[in-house]
């Protein structure tokens, strides 16, 4: 008897080409089936939308600052939250086009981000609400021709509410 493995001990190839298919497609759907499960979980839309309501943003004539009033109403037949928040200037960016927040308002956390990357006149505020008890968030984008000389944003704009990670 020599070291070497006889054939009968050795798999034969039509064994392993066996082996090696079942091992394939076990992988793939263990693949699929996790895919398919984390894909249900990471859905980010809640069924509900969120309407601020009465929108108006109103600057100082030296546009040092900001102030924004707002309902936020979660149509859930519960009444509507009142907001109101000021932004201030920075050392670089006058009220209208700088971040705000955080501030509260009832059991929300609002802060808003502005942005001008779409070039001149057509910039705009981005407010974002959460609700960290229930880890829902609406982003609520308004284009500053919206909300310019104190005008009241008509008709209500309502927003899709996401879920929080």
């Amino acid at each position: 008897m020599s070291g070497a493995a006889s054939s009968e001990d050795r798999p034969s190839s039509r064994t392993s080409h066996t082996y090696s298919t079942t091992m394939q497609l076990t992988h793939t759907l263990f693949a699929f089936f996790s895919a398919s499960a984390l894909a249900a979980r990471v859905s980010m839309s809640a069924s509900t939308n969120w309407t601020l309501e009465k929108l108006v943003r109103v600057c100082d004539a030296a546009d040092d600052s900001c102030t924004w009033t707002f309902d936020i109403n979660t149509n859930e037949g519960v009444a509507a939250t009142k907001c109101t928040y000021t932004v201030a200037a920075t050392k670089t960016q006058p009220a209208s086009q700088s971040n705000g927040g955080p501030v509260m308002c009832g059991v929300f956390t609002i802060t808003s981000g502005w942005s001008g990357q779409f070039g001149p006149d057509q910039g705009f505020t981005v407010i974002s609400v959460v609700d960290y008890a229930k880890k829902l968030i609406v982003y609520a984008g308004y284009t500053d021709a919206m909300t310019t000389n104190g005008t009241t944003v008509d008709p209500d704009l309502t927003f899709p509410v996401q879920f929080l990670p």
